[in-house]
């Protein structure tokens, strides 16, 4: 297991998370299903739809939340990341398919692409779950429906059909699922701009089983 080094900022808080970092070519299947998406999106609600569409480059699936942290915690954080990593040896095989929304089908705010359950995936997230909990103020919830965020949509739309949309656009002619060997586990800083949030890795981990 190796871990890269780590960037910090002036600022003496950071608003941090664990997350896996799809690889460039599983970027460019996913900017597939985003277009897909985009594309069903605007045949039935056209410009009655305020989205802000993720950028390819902030694609990830996040693993547990930390919260606002003091900067001094990072290097324990990191050591706990890395033993994780180094016990679990091989890191999932993920599957993502299916279309899906938070918090509910009436008033979508989050679109996102799915992942299919997955053993070890859960046993990472557990076993970081259990590594921070007792140090943190975390919540198991954090771990709940493993995705990865497509887009944003502007709050206060009232959508009519938006569960069949999702259903029907993962069916037939919708784009094959998207395969995931996932290789490493990165510490991710969020950091609040003009634009929206925008999001810095701080360290990245790679499992054994990858290191040449």
């Amino acid at each position: 297991m190796q871990a890269s080094g780590v960037v910090m900022r002036s600022t003496s808080i950071l608003r941090l998370f664990i997350s896996l970092n799809p690889p460039p070519e599983i970027v460019s299947r996913l900017r597939d299903q985003q277009t897909f998406l985009r594309e069903r999106l605007d045949e039935r609600y056209g410009l009655d739809l305020s989205v802000r569409w993720t950028k390819p480059a902030q694609f990830h699936l996040t693993l547990l939340f930390l919260g606002n942290l003091f900067w001094q915690q990072v290097e324990w954080i990191r050591q706990q990341i890395a033993e994780t990593v180094a016990a679990a040896k091989t890191l999932p095989t993920l599957q993502l398919s299916g279309f899906g929304c938070f918090p509910v089908f009436q008033s979508p705010r989050i679109l996102w692409i799915g992942v299919v359950p997955d053993a070890r995936l859960h046993t990472l997230q557990t076993d970081l779950l259990t590594r921070f909990s007792g140090h943190l103020a975390l919540d198991s919830r954090d771990t709940s429906y493993p995705h990865i965020t497509l887009a944003r949509i502007t709050a206060g739309h009232r959508l009519g059909g938006f569960s069949e949309l999702l259903r029907h656009s993962a069916g037939p002619g919708a784009p094959p699922s998207v395969p995931w060997k996932t290789t490493s586990v990165s510490l991710m800083q969020s950091i609040p701009g003009a634009h929206g949030v925008e999001y810095s890795c701080l360290a990245e981990f790679v499992a054994k089983s990858n290191v040449a």
